[in-house]
């Protein structure tokens, strides 16, 4: 098995062949190579033949408490089955991580990777982020796209959020990757204090409005603006601990749907990691897929 850098396009077509849809190259460019917080982290197994079996990715943020790398996209074919290819590809992603600064990785992980990542690869649960949706119609249609043009404007230090909590710091030139460089259309409403940006996307079969961030004074009205700004389904968004009574009041509820949220130490001084909820803050924003 040979372990290599991958390429671009043969990533994406992995993608597509796989599972039936890929992130167009612009959002590739965009995700991987503009990220302004680290290097990119894509490393692709090949059979000794050449055919390949399988692409891990890693992204890194920088967080509160130092740099963090992301496990992302990941996508191995049938010929990898049983060969350890995912986690041959992961511990080197890991490696590579840790040699770029980042002393731990998280990730926001699904059914199949997770029993890997805890079960063998020495991942530790660290706790589940709940979902909340706020319903819009009476029956699932699946369709639906922004009311109003998609546009972001640029971002400035006053637009910097920070929490007690773990943390992706958002200063300006976060924010303005995240949301202006992005190929992805997303809309954002401002209070004298406060911000939120929205977009909208298919979750789970539902057309939703996605609540990306909201931050600052002002919340529960930028939420009902999100909320009208997009011809959906749904709202859906992810509280942290403090923001429920606000959300409630936006006509938000709690789902029994939850991320799986895990994490590795990646150096041995890098310090143990809470298991708390109230010990970390994300928002739908700090995912890839949004």
């Amino acid at each position: 098995m040979i372990v290599e850098p991958a390429r671009r396009d043969e990533f994406l077509a992995l993608l597509q062949e796989n599972y039936g849809s890929a992130m167009s190259p612009a959002e590739f460019d965009w995700w991987f190579d503009g990220n302004p917080s680290g290097p990119r982290v894509l490393n692709e197994a090949r059979d000794d033949d050449g055919t390949a079996l399988g692409v891990l990715a890693m992204s890194c943020f920088r967080m509160n408490h130092g740099l963090a790398a992301y496990a992302v996209h990941a996508v191995t074919t049938p010929a990898a089955r049983g060969r350890g290819v995912f986690s041959t590809l992961e511990l080197h992603n890991e490696q590579q991580a840790a040699a770029a600064g980042a002393p731990w990785a998280f990730g926001f992980t699904n059914p199949l990777a997770g029993p890997i990542l805890v079960g063998k690869l020495g991942w530790e649960d660290l706790t589940s982020l709940r979902i909340w949706v706020r319903p819009k119609r009476v029956r699932r249609t699946g369709h639906g796209d922004l009311r109003v043009a998609p546009g972001v404007g640029p971002f400035g230090e006053q637009h910097a959020a920070s929490h007690a909590a773990h943390h992706i710091v958002r200063d300006a030139e976060y924010l303005t990757w995240r949301y202006v460089d992005s190929p992805r259309p997303y809309v954002r409403f401002e209070t004298d204090g406060g911000w939120a940006v929205v977009t909208h996307a298919v979750w789970h079969g539902y057309s939703s409005a996605v609540i990306c961030d909201a931050v600052g004074d002002g919340v529960g009205g930028l939420l009902r603006r999100c909320v009208g700004a997009v011809d959906a389904d749904l709202a859906v968004a992810m509280v942290n601990p403090g923001e429920e009574r606000t959300y409630l009041l936006a006509g938000f509820v709690p789902t029994p749907r939850t991320i799986r949220f895990i994490g590795k130490r990646l150096t041995d001084d890098a310090p143990p990691l809470p298991k708390e909820r109230r010990a970390w803050h994300f928002t739908l924003g700090d995912l890839d897929f949004f």
